[in-house]
């Protein structure tokens, strides 16, 4: 067997092997995403909601896929459901105008007419201006810029002559540095209230004393309201609501805008 013909029966088994491996799964995950996208379009949110919950299932993570679920769910009138990935969207994304209206939408449809604080307004509004902020990339240039500050405080003590120009970038780096620690605490104090904030997703919950079936129930929550996750105990959890308002439900009964190991997954 020649060189020549030896490199083209390597050619070939490789081609072979590459038609028989399966696609990867990012172009697999936007091949589902656009079936999807069409079974919704051609109202079929059934299969739709089918794909993209699996897309889900698979750890995919978009602000384009919650909006779209939400807006799926909300068509089939699952108005918790929809609210819940609706609000997912917009902590991902909170530019998300469409998002932002389809939740608007289900909202006026609640039962539970308990909020206290407009849609703009309170723990949600400084949520969604904090979300953006960098906090990691603050908190990295927060160490870089201290241990820099104190670095040229050091240089600037050791070289007196040159005491102008250390001093100037000495106080530079301290200033830029508070900046930076202010970003950081305050994405910290975002990421923290985004960790607390939950919707209903059952049609309606008792909201006890306590977190058991015996204690006493004051009011009911109702599917599509959001609240905020103070405590969990036994299977239940304690909310409080916008217009404080607070009790024991069932934790099935509830569900986090910001589920747990998000960010291990992949992004669509």
């Amino acid at each position: 067997m020649t060189i020549l013909s030896a490199l083209v029966l390597l050619a070939a088994a490789a081609a072979q092997a590459q038609r028989t491996l399966p696609a990867p799964s990012e172009a697999r995950g936007n091949a589902l995403f656009d079936q999807a996208n069409a079974a919704y379009l051609s109202g079929d949110t059934s299969r739709a909601v089918a794909a993209y919950e699996a897309l889900l299932a698979e750890g995919v993570v978009s602000p384009e896929l919650e909006t779209n679920l939400g807006a799926a769910y909300l068509h089939q009138g699952k108005r918790g459901l929809a609210a819940l990935h609706l609000e997912r969207a917009l902590f991902l994304d909170p530019s998300d105008d469409d998002a932002r209206a389809d939740l608007a939408e289900v909202r006026r449809g609640n039962v539970d007419k308990l909020e206290g604080e407009p849609e703009d307004g309170g723990v949600e509004a400084v949520s969604r201006a904090l979300a953006p902020l960098p906090g990691r990339a603050a908190a990295v240039a927060l160490v870089a810029l201290w241990c820099a500050a104190w670095g040229l405080l050091a240089a600037q003590m050791l070289r007196p002559r040159a005491r102008a120009p250390f001093a100037s970038l000495s106080t530079a780096c301290f200033v830029l540095a508070g900046a930076a620690a202010l970003v950081t605490g305050a994405a910290a104090a975002g990421h923290r209230l985004a960790l607390q904030r939950a919707v209903v997703v059952a049609q309606a919950a008792p909201a006890r004393e306590g977190p058991n079936d015996r204690t006493v129930s004051h009011f009911e929550v109702h599917e599509g309201t959001a609240l905020r996750i103070e405590h969990e105990d036994q299977g239940f959890r304690r909310v409080k609501l916008a217009n404080g308002l607070t009790g024991w439900v069932p934790a099935a009964a509830v569900e986090p805008v910001v589920p747990a190991g998000w960010s291990d997954q992949r992004r669509l």
